[in-house]
C-alpha cells in the first residue's frame, strides 16, 4: 500500500487555469447587512401600540353618557291634558269638566308665557293688562277666558254637551297657538 501511495504522489496533474487574485471577478460584491435599527424605535412602536390599546379598552368600558331627560313641551302637557278630560267629560259633572279645562289652560299660560294666570283672575290677566303687549296672540283668549271663569267659579247650568264643547274649544284655540 506504501507502493501505492508513492506512485500516485509522482504522476502529475494535469495543469489548471492559473489561479487568480481575491477579489474574483466573477463573484459580485458581498452584502453587509446594515446596521440594526435604534432600541428607541422599538421603545416607540411599544408605547404606540399600548396607548392604542389603552385607548380601545377606555372607549369600551367607559361608562355611558346620561341622555338628558326632555320634559314634555307645554302645549303638549296641555293637549294632554285637554284629551284626558274631553274622554272623562261625559261620566264627571259640567261644573269639574270647566273646572279641569280651566286649570289646564292657565297651567298652559304659565308654563309656556310665563304669565302667573293660577293666581289671577280673568279681568287681572287681560283688562289690567296682566298680558304684555308684545304677546298680542294671547288676546285671542280673552273671551274664552271669562266661559272659563263662569263655568269654573261661578258655574252656570251647562249639560255633558256644552262641557264637551268647552273642551273641543279649548283644544282648538291651542292648536292655532301651537307655533
Amino acid at each position: 500500500m506504501r507502493e501505492l501511495v508513492l506512485f500516485l504522489a509522482q504522476v502529475q496533474q494535469p495543469e489548471g487555469p492559473p489561479l487568480q487574485p481575491l477579489p474574483h471577478p466573477e463573484f459580485p460584491e458581498p452584502m453587509l447587512m446594515p446596521p440594526g435599527t435604534e432600541w428607541w424605535v422599538y421603545a416607540g412602536a411599544a408605547l404606540l401600540v399600548v396607548l392604542l390599546l389603552a385607548l380601545v379598552v377606555w372607549l369600551l368600558l367607559r361608562p355611558a353618557k346620561a341622555l338628558p331627560v326632555q320634559l314634555p313641551q307645554p302645549w303638549s302637557k296641555a293637549m294632554n291634558r285637554l284629551r284626558d278630560i274631553l274622554v272623562r267629560a261625559t261620566v264627571q259633572p259640567p261644573a269639574q269638566t270647566a273646572g279641569e279645562v280651566s286649570e289646564a289652560l292657565r297651567r298652559y299660560f304659565m308654563e309656556r308665557y310665563q304669565i302667573p294666570a293660577p293666581a289671577r283672575t280673568s279681568q287681572e290677566l287681560f283688562q289690567r293688562r296682566g298680558i304684555p303687549a308684545t304677546s298680542q296672540r294671547l288676546q285671542k283668549y280673552e273671551l274664552l277666558a271669562d266661559l272659563w271663569d263662569q263655568l269654573s267659579f261661578a258655574p252656570v247650568p251647562a249639560d255633558h254637551s256644552a262641557a264637551a264643547a268647552l273642551v273641543q274649544k279649548a283644544i282648538s284655540h291651542l292648536e292655532e297657538d301651537r307655533s
